[in-house]
């Protein structure tokens, strides 16, 4: 396994290199983790076999087998160093709107595609399992990680991590090429406000998320020291706990399994965020919590995500792509096209004069992740004027766990045949939570 960490961190490194030296590349917002992957796509196993990453016993190469440890070790940092009991009523009272219209969106994506994807399974591409049509707003709304997750969750289905990773990947080109259109398109419209620089779209003037490499006037810490690096070196001691909580989950993770019913399937990433909470309100109750610094967590988060991508990438059976070519694009138009409806339909009803830039923001992430809604959203309000990216912040406390549950059940209705079902569940919850959005605008323009 060392040995393929050190292969990824090198094509990581040469990623990298690649572009800050191709402006196109950080142009077009395209992440190194999945410049890295391409590469190793291309010269690993799946392609031209040049590089010599670890096989098994049977001769198959292990990439595949590390995005699932790597999304549990992620998993295992969403909770940690976060202390929600700051969270004010006020605070909240603000972020209602975003919360209700953020995970209406989610909702609405895994709904439509489980309603719509039973009846495409059942009369046009019938040689397809169900599990097919979860990879979708896995890839898309989920990003790389939940594919990951998801295809952890499958093990009787080979090509789920290919079939995942590939609509997660063509999730970022619709973030990205559909994302910057969408923003000339408000732009000619008048969607957004005019002090808008037309080169932000086009790269005339890069903006700091398109760099490769920051200059110092945005440098910035990545997280606070915590601990006496004498007894213990501050990264040390947030990277023990993280891979504490991750060897906590594989112990337990048999004998919960054993306590559930057959057919019902737990992610382990579900457990390793509760466990990382658990563990947090245990250092808080010991009067230690305030030495785990959230920054500090969500960068060793953040690096487990771009060595997923990076793997996961790589390890994409290409074959399994070309063989699954039209439902892969059908089902992809399809999420792009929710994705596109929710921001030009709903955004505009539910935040009122200033829907853009709130709109632009969820598209990112729900074609891909935080990072692309926040880079499209920086296009359209390069003085941070809105309160887009705040509002979500605090509103991801509340929706974090339900994504967890929402995947848990995705799961649970996918191992009893109840795909449809929750589909239908999920877009009832989005339109009522639709609804319940319009009504706190109008009652605050009131």
């Amino acid at each position: 396994m060392l040995t393929d960490i050190c292969l990824i961190s090198g094509l990581l490194v040469v990623a990298h290199l690649l572009r800050a030296a191709i402006p196109p590349l950080s142009r077009y917002l395209i992440p190194t983790s999945m410049i890295a992957g391409l590469i190793g796509l291309a010269l690993g196993p799946g392609g031209y076999d040049l590089l010599p990453f670890s096989r098994g016993p049977d001769g198959r190469a292990l990439l595949g087998t590390y995005p699932g440890i790597l999304i549990t070790v992620l998993f295992a940092t969403l909770l940690m160093g976060h202390r929600p009991t700051r969270l004010t009523r006020e605070t909240w009272h603000g972020s209602r709107t975003s919360f209700l219209y953020s995970l209406g969106s989610e909702f609405m994506q895994y709904g439509i595609v489980l309603c719509l994807g039973t009846a495409l399974l059942a009369f046009v591409f019938t040689d397809l399992r169900d599990e097919f049509m979860i990879m979708l707003p896995g890839g898309f709304a989920g990003g790389h990680g939940t594919a990951a997750a998801y295809a952890e969750a499958m093990p009787q289905w080979e090509s789920a991590l290919s079939i995942g990773f590939t609509f997660a990947t063509l999730g970022i080109f619709c973030a990205v090429f559909g994302g910057l259109a969408l923003v000339d398109l408000a732009r000619r419209r008048g969607w957004v406000g005019r002090e808008t620089p037309a080169g932000a779209v086009h790269g005339a003037q890069a903006a700091p998320e398109q760099s490769s490499f920051l200059p110092a006037v945005f440098q910035t810490s990545t997280g606070r020291a915590t601990v006496n690096s004498i007894a213990l070196e501050p990264l040390a001691w947030h990277v023990a706990l993280v891979l504490a909580v991750y060897g906590l989950t594989v112990t337990v993770m048999p004998a919960i399994r054993e306590l559930l019913p057959p057919k019902f399937m737990l992610p382990a990433f579900v457990v390793a965020m509760v466990l990382g909470w658990i563990v947090q309100t245990a250092l808080d109750l010991a009067k230690v919590g305030e030495y785990v610094d959230a920054k500090t967590i969500g960068g060793i988060g953040s690096l487990a995500s771009d060595y997923l991508v990076a793997f996961g990438i790589a390890s994409i059976n290409v074959q399994i792509v070309l063989t699954h070519a039209l439902p892969l694009l059908v089902f992809a138009l399809l999420g792009l096209a929710i994705c596109v409806g929710w921001l030009l339909l709903v955004a505009p009803r539910v935040f009122g004069e200033r829907w853009f830039e709130p709109g632009i923001f969820t598209y990112g992430w729900n074609t891909a992740t935080i990072a692309f809604g926040v880079s499209l959203l920086r296009i359209v309000d390069r003085r941070g004027d809105s309160t887009v990216l705040a509002d979500y912040g605090v509103a991801y406390v509340a929706i974090g766990p339900i994504e967890a549950l929402l995947y848990t059940s995705v799961l649970a209705a996918l191992a009893t045949g109840h795909l449809f079902a929750l589909g239908l569940v999920l877009v009832a919850l989005a339109s009522i939570m639709t609804v319940m959005a319009i009504r706190v605008r109008d009652r605050k323009a009131g």
